[in-house]
Order: C-alpha cells, then sequence, then structure tokens
C-alpha cells in the first residue's frame, strides 16, 4: 500500500494567504479552531485535487483529523518540556514557535537537582492546559479535545527524541560529555524519558484518548555516529516502547548510517525519514512489510532545482521500496518549490501509484 500526504508551513500560509501565527493561537483552542478552519478552507479551495493540509510537519494524520477536533496545547513536544522548566515563549506571526535556548544549560552537570517528574504535572502551564480540556469537555461535548503531545483523534503520541530533547535544553555541550561523561548523558535522557512518560499518561488519561503508539522526533540524531546512536538513543527508545507503546521514529536529514542500529529499536512500527535516506537499504534491514514514510531530499524541493530531480528521485524510491508499505510525506515551506510538490502527486498518479485525491475532515 501506498499512500500520499503533503502540509503546509505556517511560513508559507503567511507568506501566502497572510495569516499570522501569534501567541494567542498556541494558547486559545477555540481561537485557534476558527483561524485553522479557515485555513482548511483556503486549502480545500486552492487545492482541490490535491492532498495538501494544514496540520503539523510529519505528525498529523488527515484519516484522523476531525472537523469538530480542537487543539489545546498543541506546542512542539520539547517547547512544552522548556516552557513548564522557566524558557521563555519566543514567536514570530510569520514562522514556528519556539523557546529560548538552553534554559536548563547551568544543571546539566548537577542532574541530581533536574526538576522532578511531579514538578512539571504542577507546572502553572500544564495546569492551564489541564484546565482549559476540562472546560472544552464539558463545554463542547459533540467534539474531541485533543490535548498536548497528542494531534489528532489516532491516540498516536509524540514526543521529540532523546538527544534532540537534550540539545534544546541543555544546549551544545550534551555532545562534549558524551566523551568526558557518558553516564551522565545518559541519566539525563532517562529523565528525558521520564518526563514525557508522565506528560503522556497525563493527558491520556484526561482527555481520554488511549496511547497507540508513540512518535519520535530524533531531528538532531542524525549528527550522532552509529555508536553514539546506539549507546545513548537507544536504551532510552527501547524502554519508552516497553513502557508506552510502539514506536514511529523520525529522523531528519540523511539517516543511512542509523538505519542498521535501528534494526535494535524495540517496538519500531514505522520510520520516517528523508534528504536522502535509502528507503532500498531501509527494505534490506527491515523486510517488505515494514512501513516507510519518506520525504523528499530538500535540494530537490527547492525552487531552484531542476524541476525533473523529482523524477528520478522517486524512480529511486519505487524502486528501492520494492512494493512494501510505503508513505510520502512532504511539508510546504518558503524557498520550496509548489511546482514540484504537485508533480509528484501528478507523476504518481500517472503511474498508477496514488490516485490524485483531497480527503476532507469528517
Amino acid at each position: 500500500m501506498i499512500r500520499i500526504q503533503g502540509s503546509v508551513s505556517k511560513g508559507w500560509l503567511n507568506q501566502e494567504a497572510g495569516f499570522k501565527f501569534d501567541e494567542r493561537y498556541y494558547f486559545d483552542p477555540e481561537y485557534r479552531w476558527d483561524q485553522d478552519h479557515r485555513i482548511d478552507r483556503y486549502l480545500d479551495e486552492r487545492f482541490p485535487d490535491y492532498p495538501l493540509y494544514n496540520m503539523e510537519s510529519n505528525l498529523g494524520q488527515i484519516e484522523f483529523t476531525r472537523k469538530k477536533q480542537i487543539l489545546v496545547g498543541g506546542i512542539q513536544p520539547n517547547l512544552i518540556i522548556g516552557l513548564a522548566a522557566g524558557a521563555d515563549f519566543f514567536c514570530d506571526v510569520d514562522k514556528d514557535s519556539d523557546i529560548s535556548i538552553r534554559p536548563l544549560e547551568h544543571l546539566l552537570a548537577t542532574p541530581d537537582k533536574l526538576p522532578s517528574v511531579e514538578s512539571f504535572l504542577d507546572a502553572k502551564l500544564i495546569r492551564d492546559f489541564d484546565a482549559e480540556i476540562l472546560r472544552l469537555r464539558e463545554q463542547k461535548p459533540d467534539y474531541t479535545v485533543i490535548p498536548p503531545y497528542f494531534w489528532d483523534t489516532s491516540g498516536r503520541a509524540t514526543i521529540h527524541g532523546f538527544i534532540t530533547t537534550s540539545m534544546k535544553l541543555f544546549g551544545e555541550n550534551i555532545f562534549l560529555m558524551m566523551v568526558d561523561d557518558p553516564d551522565l548523558v545518559n541519566e539525563v535522557h532517562g529523565w528525558i524519558t521520564d518526563v514525557y512518560q508522565a506528560l503522556i499518561r497525563h493527558y491520556s488519561e484526561l482527555a481520554e484518548i488511549p496511547v497507540t503508539s508513540v512518535h519520535v522526533g530524533e531531528c538532531t540524531g542524525t549528527m550522532l555516529s552509529p555508536d553514539q546512536f546506539t549507546d545513548f538513543v537507544l536504551p532510552h527508545a527501547n524502554r519508552l516502547g516497553r513502557e508506552t507503546g510502539d514506536l514511529r521514529w523520525h529522523s531528519c536529514g540523511d539517516s543511512n548510517h542509523l538505519i542498521e542500529p535501528l534494526c535494535e529499536c524495540e517496538r519500531l512500527k514505522i520510520i520516517d525519514t528523508g534528504s536522502g535516506t535509502k528507503v532500498g537499504a531501509i527494505r534490506d534491514e527491515f523486510g517488505s512489510d515494514f512501513e516507510v514514510n519518506v520525504a523528499p531530499p530538500v535540494d530537490v524541493l527547492m525552487e531552484r532545482s531542476d524541476p525533473h530531480d523529482i523524477d528520478r528521485w522517486l524512480d529511486e524510491v519505487l524502486e528501492g521500496n520494492d512494493g512494501g508499505p510505503l508513505k510520502f510525506v512532504c511539508h510546504m515551506e518558503p524557498g520550496y518549490s509548489l511546482d514540484t510538490i504537485l508533480r509528484l502527486n501528478d507523476l504518481l498518479d500517472q503511474k498508477g501509484v496514488v490516485a490524485k485525491e483531497r480527503r476532507t475532515k469528517l
């Protein structure tokens, strides 16, 4: 089975249609719902035959997205931890939100002083999200309230990966600690695992959305060697899988060197990757029944690229896939060629692989 799903970034929506993503968008669920549905109508009208949707890159699933769902705390996973730990929130109307960098850097050398897991559940940010969930469930009983760490009705929770989160919270020195104090790095990554699991369980119970799987966005993982990945990521990924659920592993950039160590990841069900990672190499290690989600390389998507680069990339992917379950994903950013993304859909349709179709939210 082969599918395709595209999404559009906040920067692209601002550039093309003037939508603005201010602080209220992230912290007022009903205001966000109104704007998101204006965006949905805009995309429905502009792309009546193409699956380009308003959703977070690589996270939402259109088949599980409903008109009557309302997001509370729809903020990237490691940003929520940073904010709960005291980071400042930054928001430009024409791009994704962020937090002040390295909010816990001063605690890297003293892990015994890291905030307790319980302190996150008691943080004002979390209590405010909790109150909104309870209010909306009472006032809008016909809506599904999607809590933090979830993005649709599927029950798939989302976190950032362990090195991705530790670099965000503690800074680049985490890489030096891999050499100078490897036990410290694993202690920090174990703490990160505990915090994420506690927040996922909390919101699964509060919103009554059972966890079906976990998306792990290990965006920074491509910077690690296979040995570093094995030592500092896999132990925590395996514990997460054993204690929480099946894993969907996201890796930005060329991740060919991580395919072999990922074979040791327990309960891994999907690899979501791009930018030169070879689908054929994943098939060689994981077999023909394993699901792969793949995005075109950035250098193929850029406006300056040869428009036929997407043809060659698609042929290579389909050949390497050898008929296995595959999902094409792409996130439209400023500077990308819209024609190239539309052409990918057209080519799949022409080849009889995936018919062009735009789903509407149920």
